[in-house]
């Protein structure tokens, strides 16, 4: 093989392993970009529900929380953007050395099509020509010599064709590599411009907490009368599960009643394994939220000797958002809970999800539901805060929400 035939191996192999590369990279590129769209447009929700929220003395935890999700999410955004800047410059790299290698190639090319200009030139006269064919020792190399003729003429034909689709690829090249290199700086700009903005956010978040530090006695004594609240919330929940489980259990005979335990139909168990299946793949019960209050015991934000404690998440959301169901099932209760607004509670089986804080229902009890169907409408307190308040239960034994949910 000769030198010129390795050189074009070695540049077809290359081309292919750095399409694939090229594809790779631009998958995830396109991943990247859409999280970062996300992220942004989470920023602009929190931003509106700040506006909405009264900057009150009341309502200040309300008020720091939604500035440490924002900080954490552009966190999230400058790690994302310095990913895409990285991705990008990969690209950049690939599409350089490609851009060389194709200007070597296409500098070969048209020094071997100028040496067969030339010895065409040399040999173009049409006596030249017919003496080569009439010079041959027999019908079958004529013959030959003629097919040579031929398959030369196409040759020269074919390289031309070649040459022009490498000018034109390299060309394509230096323009994407063009597009690149301003989407880069794009991109570096609103990394420069996010790293500027967490700082005067950060600025904010600790002007709230010296205020919130300044009135410790007040905000404990806050925390404690939700805490209170949340607790009497929590029992009346409990109390109402079992009500619900005994009323479920009537039907069952008597060895099989059970007061902490739905008895299962097939049908039952069905819907129950079913949604056993989809831990982790539920959809969110609102479109646009995020959780401002997690499930299980935790410290305090900001004050660490505090523990406080929720049966459920807490999803902040955008006023007037309407509430789906998680998945289907059929409608056990509607109650108004004291401090919780309306409270939808559906049942999955030996699943229920409870969906609070609702100041409109659009089911009732006894209904079928399907998943993502709208159940009602979320409420928003005298402090301009929208938040849904939703647990899963087994039974009587609540779950983390979290570990359900779709990631985001």
């Amino acid at each position: 093989m000769s030198e010129f035939s390795l050189r074009r191996l070695f540049f077809i192999v290359f081309l292919i392993s750095s399409f694939f590369q090229g594809a790779a990279q631009t998958d995830l590129q396109k991943k990247l970009e859409h999280k970062r769209q996300v992220l942004q447009q989470e920023i602009l929700q929190i931003n509106k529900q700040l506006l909405k929220t009264r900057h009150n003395e009341n309502d200040a935890l309300s008020v720091y929380r939604q500035i440490k999700r924002k900080i954490e999410i552009r966190k999230k955004l400058i790690r994302n953007l310095r990913r895409e800047i990285n991705e990008i410059n990969r690209a950049i790299k690939n599409n350089e050395n490609q851009t060389k290698l194709l200007t070597r190639e296409l500098k070969q090319l048209k020094q071997d099509y100028a040496q067969m200009i030339r010895r065409s030139y040399n040999s173009r006269s049409r006596n030249n020509k017919l003496y080569f064919l009439f010079s041959a020792e027999s019908f079958q190399q004529a013959f030959k010599r003629m097919q040579y003729l031929k398959q030369y003429s196409k040759y020269r034909k074919k390289q031309a064709v070649l040459i022009e689709q490498k000018q034109q690829k390299l060309a394509e090249l230096k323009q994407k590599l063009k597009q690149q290199k301003q989407d880069k700086q794009k991109i570096y700009k609103n990394y420069q411009q996010e790293v500027a903005v967490i700082k005067k956010e950060e600025q904010k978040q600790q002007t709230v907490v010296n205020q919130i530090k300044q009135k410790k006695n007040k905000y404990l004594r806050q925390i404690k009368a939700k805490q209170k609240e949340r607790a009497k919330i929590d029992k009346l929940i409990d109390e109402l599960i079992k009500k619900a489980i005994a009323k479920s259990n009537k039907k069952a005979n008597k060895s099989q009643r059970n007061t902490s335990k739905f008895f299962l139909t097939p049908e039952g168990k069905k819907l129950a394994n079913k949604f056993s299946a989809n831990r982790g793949a539920l959809p969110w019960p609102v479109k646009k939220a995020y959780i401002s209050r997690h499930f299980g015991k935790q410290q305090h934000e900001i004050f660490k000797n505090v523990k406080v404690e929720s049966s459920g998440i807490y999803l902040a959301t955008e006023p007037n958002s309407k509430v789906r169901a998680v998945f289907e099932g059929k409608v056990l209760q509607i109650q108004l809970i004291p401090g919780g607004n309306n409270t939808v509670f559906i049942k999955h089986g030996n699943y229920l999800t409870i969906y609070g804080n609702l100041k409109e229902i659009y089911v009732k009890p006894g209904q079928k539901v399907k998943t993502r169907q709208e159940i009602g409408k979320v409420a928003t307190d005298k402090n301009g805060k929208t938040e849904l308040k939703f647990r899963i239960y087994k039974n009587m034994t609540k779950l983390n929400p979290e570990k359900w949910l779709l990631k985001k």
